[in-house]
């Protein structure tokens, strides 16, 4: 069913007990079919379904057979011998079908509007035939992994669109995301999958105390895959959910007719889970909490994993507390690691963008994230500012000189403003690529808060002298003489950086970019 491109070029298919052996195996696994945006979400969905299978039948341990996981999967739909759970089609709607929930007989009649695609069923909101074409990949039986990968990003990532069709209960409103912020210690799709399973499987108990402290002291919530109770009218209540459970956020039923599939929609009154009142802070593991303002899941923005932000999200524990997957666990401390952050951006009834960034960091770093973050947030917040300052005090300072020409700049002109902005933001780019190996190094050759923003000022500056006469080429400017202009833009770089950071720079050669940095950039 699932097709899976080896590393020869075959094209294999496997079924999902098939993927999850392999995925427990370690194997890279490459899905054809996956699209960029869903990749977060077939993740979670593989590692949540996993680690249900596993404590639902009291193993510590990943099955290691095809079989084996069969038989674990269908410990969590014991009461249907059929499989119907697990079926895509199930013709009884009073039944289960995979990521479909049943409904009543009076309520099917709610079912009217059908997709026959697949990028009809996605998540992404997209300008009609402008951004994507309507009715792309179609529900034919030789690409039903198509379908199931926008059915599960549909069913546990999808934002509010209108009414009768509600959001995730792991986002905070309507309007929200779902991020995924997680730890690699060693890459590819099956070491991913098998570590964010461990990590589970060691935390389901501090897991269930705070989900017991949460709601009254419930324990053992019955609710594992949200396709298996009837879903008529009211939500299931948040204390009856267990916190990795997979999600139906909307009322949906897959039927054949004339040989192809469609998808009928039903609206809802409400959330498939009562959890508006947590705003998105349900014991995800993946999900980032914002702390400042009232406990609630972070919702993304365009400039999210930008580096101002990230490094707040990182190391401020006042500010945000990590998930759980993005923690090291206790023997993971000594090793270098790659923190992976991923969301679909959404906005008022549109997409806003897919953002994604690694960022590698070493194991001096990968200690500290754990418990020890002061030091780092304190240091990251430094680096900020110089760089802040760098960038508005003196790059831009340069570039308004250029483009005024005269010795009495109007500094407070808007055109001329806007007229930098481009420059500046190209800048903030090769320092947004360079942020975090600046950072780290400083971390790992153990220097002083004074001695790595003097490093990093060097690197600042050096990198503001190599982008100026490209920044100034492309830009416009009143004085008669662009030779004229660009001495003059020089003059107040150069004096800029003495005024702002003469401290750091009197004794420092004219420092260049080292070749890590550079070729980060490249």
């Amino acid at each position: 069913m699932f097709r899976v491109t080896a590393p020869s070029g075959t094209v294999t298919r496997l079924s999902l007990p098939e993927v999850l052996a392999r995925l427990s195996a370690a194997e890279d696994l490459v899905f054809t079919a996956l699209r960029p945006h869903q990749r977060a979400a077939w993740h979670a969905f593989n590692v949540q379904l996993a680690v249900l299978a596993l404590e639902s039948s009291g193993l510590e341990q990943l099955a290691k057979t095809a079989d084996d996981w069969r038989a674990l999967l269908r410990t969590l739909t014991a009461d249907y011998p059929d499989d119907a759970p697990w079926h895509l089609v199930v013709e009884d709607w009073g039944r289960p079908a995979f990521l479909q929930s049943p409904c009543s007989p009076a309520r099917v009649a709610d079912f009217k509007h059908g997709s026959d695609s697949a990028q009809d069923i996605d998540v992404l909101v997209t300008s009609r035939h402008h951004d994507e074409k309507a009715g792309k990949l179609p529900l034919c039986a030789d690409e039903f992994d198509t379908l199931l990968y926008a059915l599960v990003g549909l069913q546990g990532w999808t934002p509010f669109l209108g009414a009768g069709n509600y959001n995730s209960m792991r986002m905070n409103g309507g309007f929200s995301s779902r991020p995924q912020f997680r730890l690699a210690v060693e890459r590819g799709s099956g070491a991913e999958f098998r570590r964010d399973v461990e990590v589970l499987l060691a935390g389901l108990g501090p897991m269930a105390e705070a989900f017991a402290v949460r709601h009254d002291g419930a324990v053992d919530p019955e609710h594992r895959l949200l396709w298996l109770p009837p879903w008529d009218e009211e939500p299931l209540p948040l204390a009856s959910v267990h916190p990795l459970a997979l999600e139906v956020a909307r009322r949906v039923r897959l039927v054949e007719r004339e040989g192809s599939l469609q998808l009928l929609r039903a609206a809802s009154k409400s959330m498939r889970v009562d959890a508006k009142a947590s705003k998105g802070d349900v014991l995800d593991p993946w999900m980032p909490i914002l702390r400042d303002g009232g406990r609630r899941a972070l919702t993304a923005q365009s400039h999210t994993l930008g580096y101002r932000t990230l490094q707040g999200l990182l190391f401020d524990r006042q500010k945000c507390e990590l998930p759980l997957l993005a923690l090291p666990a206790e023997h993971e401390r000594s090793r270098p690691t790659t923190l992976i952050a991923q969301v679909l951006v959404n906005g008022d009834g549109r997409t806003d963008g897919l953002l994604q960034r690694e960022i590698a960091m070493p194991a001096s770093v990968t200690r500290r994230l754990g418990h020890e973050t002061v030091d780092l947030a304190r240091r990251s917040q430094l680096f900020v500012d110089r760089a802040g300052e760098m960038s508005g005090k003196v790059f831009r300072s340069a570039l308004i000189q250029f483009i005024d020409g005269s010795p009495d700049v109007d500094w407070k002109n808007k055109d001329f403003d806007r007229a930098s902005r481009s420059a500046v933001d190209d800048y903030e780019r090769d320092v947004d690529e360079a942020f975090f190996i600046e950072l780290f190094r400083s971390i790992d050759a153990g220097q002083d808060d004074q001695l790595a923003q003097q490093h990093w000022v060097q690197w600042l500056y050096a990198l503001a002298q190599r982008r100026l006469p490209a920044a100034t080429a492309a830009l416009p400017t009143r004085s008669p003489s662009r030779t004229f202009a660009q001495a003059r833009a020089e003059r107040v770089l150069h004096g800029g950086a003495r005024k702002h950071f003469g401290t750091w720079l009197a004794h420092a050669r004219a420092a260049v970019p080292n070749e890590d940095t550079q070729e980060s950039m490249r």
